[in-house]
């Protein structure tokens, strides 16, 4: 019995040290990727019309920090529960998670085109980017309205809790269908298809100059990286989800939270490092601001 209870609390021990290095972990990345926007806004790099596609990336990758390391992290951990406004955050944080998805299927599909059909295809005005950046917003909004549902409040010792909402047999295979296929499986497939096709293009095309074949290869690389990221890290989260909601498997909701929030932290958090690793021009202006520059 005392064994039993040793390795429970050893357990709490480790579950309750790696909320906290969760949460720390995502308030850098807040930092960081918030820093990375501030320096990506300079018209230098706006005169370029695929950084709107890495703002626009950034931008909802904050979003997600706040909900997954801050928010979930003060639920299950700090406050057992004690904090409200679950559908909203809910809500939110599947809207970032999308726009970052369809973030990155428009710029690789962009960069696919242009890397396979070089004599067809140019690199997309700065409108049409923002045209779909936003679409990607509107379209986000829209299929994750089912998700407010998913959770609901309840008053327990004069305190707002947060619980899984029991829901219709139908209504719940909705929104299943939209977390999964529309969040996932659907984004990771275009993904894998898109950047194979990048791969490939990087590896055969020889007509273009040095300067713009470092370039291209450059910015190619690192949004490779950046799908890769997104399709990896978010899947042990988006497969649990799945198996707890059917009860497939039996796993305390702590212990998965704990160890799937760090890999979709990494995601959130990575962007901005990747491109920043990739773009020399990027590099010196972070030197310049933070006078690292000789």
């Amino acid at each position: 019995m005392n064994e039993t209870t040793l390795a429970e609390e050893e357990w709490l021990v480790f579950l309750n040290s790696l909320a906290w290095f969760n949460l720390i972990y995502g308030l850098i990345g807040v930092i960081t990727n918030s820093f990375a926007v501030f320096v990506l806004i300079n018209p230098v790099f706006l005169s370029f019309a695929f950084v709107v596609y890495i703002i626009n990336i950034i931008t909802a990758d904050i979003g997600s920090l706040i909900v997954v390391s801050v928010y979930w992290n003060f639920i299950y951990y700090f406050s057992e529960g004690k904090i409200g406004y679950c559908e909203l955050f809910n809500f939110v944080g599947h809207c970032t998670f999308s726009v970052t998805n369809f973030s990155l299927i428009c710029f690789a599909f962009e960069r696919f085109l242009i890397l396979n059909f070089p004599l067809k295809y140019q690199a997309f005005s700065r409108r049409t980017v923002l045209l779909l950046m936003i679409f990607s917003w509107g379209f986000s909004l829209a299929i994750n309205i089912p998700s407010i549902y998913k959770y609901e409040e309840i008053a327990v010792n004069n305190h707002t809790t947060c619980k899984l909402a029991v829901l219709d047999e139908y209504f719940s295979f909705a929104v299943s269908i939209l977390e999964v296929g529309f969040e996932w499986v659907f984004p990771s497939c275009i993904l894998i298809i898109l950047n194979g096709g990048i791969i490939f293009a990087l590896f055969r095309r020889k007509q273009i100059s040095q300067t713009q074949k470092s370039n291209e290869r450059a910015i190619a690389q690192a949004l490779v990286l950046s799908c890769f990221m997104q399709v990896i890290c978010p899947t042990p989260r988006s497969l649990m989800s799945l198996l707890l909601r059917y009860n497939l498997i039996d796993i305390k909701p702590k212990l998965y939270l704990s160890v799937t929030t760090t890999f979709m932290i990494t995601s959130y958090s990575v962007n901005s490092y990747i491109f920043l690793m990739s773009w020399s021009q990027l590099r010196n202006q972070y030197k310049k601001i933070l006078c690292l520059s000789k």
